[in-house]
């Protein structure tokens, strides 16, 4: 059998930085070109040629230029990459005749010479190689095909040593000379062992798409992980930052965020482990003007991103045979698929009509403005990405380029569960800023036959701490909605609902203010329940449910980014009309059963039903002191109708000392004869509580007494008093 080829070029390349196993690993550019061409069927050297590469820096290292005995001004005068590869080219087109018909393959020492020098440098700018640099024989493993008992082979000495092959003083420096002239030689020796270099490696010039089901299994050592890429980074882009290295069939998979926005990351799958460990040494490689960081990942985690559970969506990339798909973002929603055809006229053809445009919707069937459409070449997505903020009717449309994972992941978070976890959860917010929200469930509806009743209270429950994103926020709701509501608008994720943990928010005049928190039994089923219930409706009002954690939840209910002094206690709010429960019912206070109501348990083998449980409004009553401790069961509960008794409420009192409850006691008791029972102190709060059966309106210029401190409390009004 003869070799399919007639010439082999032995090529080797110096950059300006790393050497050796680390060539190419920090992006320094060429510097030098060695080759040395063998004649196959003659089996001589035929030319040796080496070429200098003038950096675009300017700047040449002078210990480099030294050890390659030539003047620094030598290497930074030389010809530019583009000018060096045309005149490499040339060379081969005169000396060896391959445009009559010749044939030729590159030999290399490794794997990075091409892979991790000259094709990323080239794709940084914007150079097109011709097709005789995307294959190429490994000069090691064809070795290792003839020697395969041979030990650890690193380089060309090594090779040349195991041969017995005389290197003279060749110094072995990996500057290229001495290396590539030893390279024909081993050459010229498998040769004429008989050695056929017949099956060459191949470079992968352009990336091809594909997709993947929830069963495929991707080994770990095929995936890495890409963080820091530029938000309108898409697969070509990965491609791009990646190449020379060999990815996958659909192996690019950007991923998204909650709302279905490209997050900076990225899961790639290459061909093989040995281009993992390439893609690796390109960590904090330069993507544009931003760094890439890259990390080992596990297949399990590729699949998560990569494959979808829409039907849809998979329909829609059946079709797709090596199209570009563009992203719409925006549009009306009640544009047609003809209407985006007509969109882009007739000369950005949409690839398959109609057919190839796909509408995203909610779950419900309802219309997100966004769409997914296909284009037959990069020519016609190119001029479709042009029409990026052209209006279609009133509104303006973004474009952008997008992915088959992508289409995938969007779909499934529509319509199943999510493919892939939150990134890190925001950095915790110091407890002192935290206000301390009470919370109580009112009255139960009577439960079905096979829920049993628990014999025991609940303990007091406060909302939680913390950074996991266990929670829903939801906002738009109409001021009319109760708690019913909200359970009916989550549906059959209402299962996944803390108990007592709907908590709707009400503004400083005691009324509802169209938000509302829920506490969710993980983060997960909260990812689930906002990503499925974003934008339904309730009445004719859509709603939006975004997952935050308790630390947002409280950080947002104490005053966010608004409120301009953290370590102050936001504005008073009038208190709805209330009796008090401070660890157990004080003696005197009216006793509520439901207040003891237990929570249903389901029976293990029972059904769940919708709206197991009500919960009560939350009223967040404002604290001026930020040390209560977030340990502390403070439970206000709505009144009953049998309790006439006013609830007064004493703000500004020390947190110290006064507070103490027999000073209280003492001082309520003698100045206004309180008894003893009616006296409810929120402890390190500067709050006490008193149930006062005088009538409102006869308080409403009563000055009491002066308290110990020499301030005066002062009735403001039928909720409060103050001092002054």
């Amino acid at each position: 059998m003869a070799s399919p080829f007639n010439y082999l070029v032995a090529f080797f390349c110096t950059t300006a930085g790393q050497r050796g196993a680390l060539l190419g690993s920090d992006e320094e550019e060429i510097i030098l070109f060695v080759w040395v061409v063998v004649d196959v069927e003659t089996n001589k050297v035929i030319a040796f040629q080496k070429s200098y590469v003038g950096p675009e820096s300017g700047e040449a290292p002078e210990e480099l230029c030294k050890n390659l005995g030539v003047h620094v001004d030598m290497v930074k005068g030389a010809a530019r990459l583009n000018v060096v590869l045309q005149q490499f080219d040339q060379f081969l087109r005169t000396e060896l005749n391959i445009d009559e018909g010749a044939t030729l393959c590159l030999v290399t020492d490794g794997q990075l010479h091409l892979r991790q020098c000259l094709h990323p440098q080239a794709s940084n700018k914007d150079l097109q190689l011709q097709p005789y640099f995307s294959r190429f024989f490994d000069l090691r493993k064809e070795f290792r095909k003839v020697y395969q008992q041979a030990g650890i082979i690193s380089n060309v000495k090594d090779m040349a040593d195991h041969m017995n092959i005389d290197t003279g003083k060749l110094n072995f420096m990996e500057l290229g000379s001495d290396e590539c002239q030893t390279m024909g030689t081993i050459v010229q020796k498998l040769i004429a062992d008989g050695h056929l270099f017949t099956e060459p490696e191949i470079v992968q010039e352009r990336y091809e798409p594909g997709t993947y089901d929830k069963e495929y299994h991707v080994p770990d050592e095929q995936v890495v992980k890409a963080r820091g890429l530029p938000w309108q980074a898409s697969d070509r882009d990965v491609f791009k930052f990646f190449k020379g290295l060999n990815v996958a069939k659909g192996g690019i998979a950007l991923c998204l965020n909650l709302h279905g926005r490209r997050n900076g990351e990225v899961m790639v799958r290459f061909a093989n482990s040995e281009q993992k460990d390439l893609a690796l040494q390109r960590h904090r490689h330069n993507l544009g003007k931003r760094y890439v960081e890259v990390f080992r990942a596990q297949g399990e985690e590729f699949i998560k991103v990569a494959a979808g559970t829409s039907r849809e969506a998979a329909l829609f990339l059946s079709r797709d045979d090596g199209h570009i798909i563009v992203r719409m973002r925006g549009l009306p929603f009640t544009a047609t698929a003809k209407e985006v055809v007509d969109f882009f006229g007739p000369q950005i053809p949409v690839a398959g009509g109609e057919d190839g445009i796909l509408f995203v919707k909610q779950r419900n069937g309802k219309v997100t403005g966004d769409a997914f459409v296909l284009f037959s070449s990069e020519e016609i997505a190119g001029k479709a990405l042009d029409k990026h903020k052209d209006y279609l009717g009133s509104r303006y449309i973004e474009i952008f380029r997008s992915t088959t994972a992508e289409v995938q992941q969007v779909l499934s978070r529509l319509h199943s569960e999510p493919l892939v976890p939150e990134g890190p959860p925001l950095p915790q917010i110091h407890p002192s800023i935290i206000p301390h929200h009470m919370i109580h469930p009112v009255a139960l509806p009577p439960p079905p036959p096979q829920i049993i009743q628990a014999p025991m209270p609940p303990a007091s429950q406060v909302i939680s701490t913390g950074c996991a994103r266990d929670c829903i926020r939801m906002r738009g709701l109409p001021f009319t909605a109760t708690v019913e509501d909200i359970m009916r608008f989550l549906g059959e994720f209402q299962h996944f609902i803390k108990p007592q943990g709907v908590h709707m928010v009400y503004n400083m005049q005691g009324k509802p203010n169209g938000e509302a928190f829920i506490q969710m039994v993980s983060a997960e089923k909260a990812y689930i329940s906002a990503s499925m219930c974003h934008m339904k409706y309730i009445g004719d009002r859509y709603i939006e449910v975004f997952q935050c954690s308790a630390d947002e939840m409280n950080y947002m209910l104490w005053g966010g980014v608004k409120n301009k002094h953290p370590q102050m206690s936001p504005p008073a709010g009038t208190l709805p009309p209330t009796t008090l429960q401070i660890n157990g019912t004080p003696a005197g206070l009216p006793h509520h059963p439901a207040i003891f109501q237990s929570m249903p348990v389901p029976h293990p083998g029972a059904r769940h039903t919708a709206n197991p449980y009500i919960q009560a409004p939350l009223y967040y009553v404002p604290a001026p002191a930020s040390t209560m401790s977030p340990a502390m069961n403070h439970l206000y509960y709505p009144p009953q109708a049998h309790n006439p008794a006013t609830l007064m409420r004493v703000r500004g009192m020390p947190t110290m000392g006064a507070t103490i409850p027999p000073d209280m006691t003492n001082y309520f008791q003698t100045s206004i004869g309180m008894p003893h029972e009616n006296i409810q102190t929120v402890p390190m709060s500067g709050e006490t509580l008193l149930q006062y059966t005088t009538a409102a309106h006869d308080l409403k210029t009563q000055t009491v007494g002066l308290h110990p401190d020499g301030r005066k409390i002062t009735k403001v009004d039928g909720t409060g008093m103050y001092l002054s």
